[in-house]
């Protein structure tokens, strides 16, 4: 196990998961309290942009690697 699956492990145990669903939930609903059902939904879009992003930079993140290694072991 090098340093990098140790720090960013494969799998995700679903209390992570259902920890983190339901502090953006908390989120929301103290923006909903703060302000309008508008500035909510665009919170909320806002969340899913930078879940989606990251998602796609850490994927193609891990994709590079994987070219990097190929491309080293032929050297």
């Amino acid at each position: 196990m090098d340093s990098a699956s140790a720090v960013n492990p494969s799998h995700r145990s679903w209390i992570v998961i259902a920890a983190k669903t339901i502090v953006v939930l908390q989120s929301l609903g103290i923006v909903y309290m703060l302000t309008s059902t508008w500035v909510t939904v665009a919170v909320a879009a806002g969340f899913a942009v930078v879940y989606f992003s990251v998602r796609a930079l850490s994927r193609a993140s891990r994709q590079v690697d994987r070219i990097f290694e190929e491309e080293l072991d032929r050297q």
